[in-house]
Parts: C-alpha cells; structure tokens; sequence
C-alpha cells in the first residue's frame, strides 16, 4: 500500500518546490506561474479557502462537486481527473474518505498529496462516537489502516488543526506568501474559539443520550456533551434491515431518547420513521459536505448547527 505525505507543523518537509516546476505535476511550462491548489472534496476546500483567502496567484479549485456529499465509495470522472492535471498539491481529508487514492497516484505518481487529518483528535468509527483519549493521526500513517471516523471537520478544533497543516504546507511551496497564510490561519482558528464557546454554553445534562442518522454527528454530540445511544447509518448502498430498525426503536423507548439527529439526506426517512413510532423528535443538522464555495459556510453551518441543537434541548 503506497502511503501519502501528511504534514504537521513542526514538520521541516518542503515540497520540492511544487507549482514552480512543470515536472512535479502534469502542469506544461506554460502554466507553471502561481499555484493550483485542489481539495478532495466540500468540506476540505471550505477550510483551504479560508487559508488561502485574498492570496494572489493562488487558484483554488475543488476536484468533485459540491453537491457530492462524503465521498464513501466514490468514483473518480474524467472530469475530476481533468483538475488534477493541473494540480500542484491536493489536500485530502484522510482517515479513508478517499477511497479513489490509489488511482490518483497511479496516474499522478508526482503530484503532491497532503492528508488533512495530522493531529486531528478522532472518534472511533464502530463505537457510536466514544473518542479514544488523546488519539491523534499521526504523520505518514499507511491510508487505510486507521478505523476511525473520518468526519473530523464536524468538531471546530479539528477544523483547526486541518487549517493549520493546509497552512503549513502552502507556506512551504509558497514561502512568499507565509505570512498571509498564517494570518489567515489565526484569524480562522480565532473564530473557531467563538464556536467552541458556544458550543461548551449548550451544557446539556449530563448522560443525555440522543440517536444519530449521519456518521458526522458523533463529532458535534461530543462536541456538546451529548452520549449517542442509538446509530443508523445509511446510504444508497447500506440500508438498515426492519429488524435493525425495531432494535433501534426499542432502544430509543427504553433510553427515553428525545432527539433524532439526522441530515437531509438517506438517514432522513428512517429518522421520521422511528420518529412515528417512538414520539421522539427528528432535529436536521448539516453536516456541511455540500453547499456554496464560500470559506463562511464552515463557520456559519457550525454555528447554525450548534444553535439549533441548543433550541432542541431547551
């Protein structure tokens, strides 16, 4: 299994002057001036945008589109591939999401590859959201081996850590513009401690349990203090059985379980459905894997999420 450059901030990793050279990526020399940034996905193009905001010769594209949502189990297009042509680095989430790596660096052996979730602090896939104390993904982790939950950018402290290893490693293959790309790293992680501070004022009971529908909302119940008792999660290839949902049913009378946490997407209709039979109420979230291309939306979405959750459990 071929591994992928993670960077974090101490790291002394430089990227072999990448953007400034037509034989590291598959850019011609007619295209070597400024820098071609592109994200895996939503969520990792909100953060990078907000790194690489007001920044000249730095063009930032997003390789899926934005209404992709996560990207578990996604195909590559040829028009993907087409904006990695011209990509100096990519910035991946990491922790699995991109499944379609392997491919990339077929292709690309040369293109620079930048996992995102160095240092981030990670929930455990299988266990409903119970975090492993002080786990964090370390640098040049083999992709694939971790079974952690990779919606880390639904807690704001990861978001952070996210913006700061983008931060460091745009500021390596761009040492002009470091100091902007620290600017707006701090300026970023600034608004972030208003998120978490609201965050921390939902001080909801403690033991409060809730059901969730979506793989991300792990993140932001134990971002507010919130126990997940019950977890569907669905998609179009992975549906829970009726035996699964009368499980969950059950569970959710027996736990007094109050909040259905779900997104607009395949989770929805079995939220309202154990909604229908248990008298708990469905709250949507988003878990902001779809939306404008505008840096706001990940600030904004964190506090219209964490807002909502406070009004529900008021």
């Amino acid at each position: 299994m071929k591994k992928i450059l993670a960077f974090c901030l101490a790291a002394a990793m430089v990227l072999g002057g990448c953007g400034k050279s037509s034989e590291n990526t598959g850019k011609g020399a007619a295209e070597t001036d400024g820098l071609t940034v592109v994200t895996s996905f939503y969520p990792v193009y909100l953060l990078t945008a907000n790194v690489t905001d007001g920044v000249e010769g730095v063009t930032l594209k997003n390789m899926t589109q934005p209404q992709t949502g996560c990207l578990h189990d996604y195909e590559l297009t040829t028009e993907d591939m087409k904006t990695l042509e011209g990509a100096d680095v990519l910035f991946i989430n990491g922790l699995g999401m991109e499944s379609f790596l392997d491919k990339v660096m077929g292709q690309y052996p040369n293109l620079f590859i930048v996992d995102t979730s160095t240092g981030s602090v990670t929930l455990a896939g299988d266990d409903h959201g119970h975090a492993h104390e002080g786990e964090e993904h370390g640098e040049e982790e083999e992709y694939g081996e971790e079974e952690a939950n990779p919606h880390i950018w639904l807690n704001p402290s990861n978001g952070v850590k996210q913006a700061e290893v983008i931060c460091d490693a745009l500021s390596q293959a761009d040492p002009a513009n470091a100091d902007k790309y620290a600017a707006n790293t701090a300026t970023f992680a600034e608004s972030m401690e208003s998120v978490i501070a609201q965050a921390e004022a939902i001080n909801a009971a403690p033991g409060t349990e809730v059901a969730v529908f979506h793989e991300g909302f792990p993140y932001l119940t134990d971002l507010c203090g919130l126990e997940v008792g019950v977890g569907i999660y669905a998609d179009e290839n992975d549906e829970p059985s009726a035996k699964e949902l009368a499980e969950a049913a059950e569970e959710i009378k027996d736990d007094g379980i109050k909040l259905l946490l779900a997104a607009d997407d395949a989770g929805m209709k079995y939220a309202e459905t154990l909604a229908a039979e248990t008298g708990a109420t469905v709250v949507e979230l988003n878990p902001i894997t779809s939306g404008e291309l505008n840096k706001d939306v990940y600030r904004l979405g964190m506090e219209r999420n964490l807002q909502t959750l406070a009004d529900a459990l008021s």
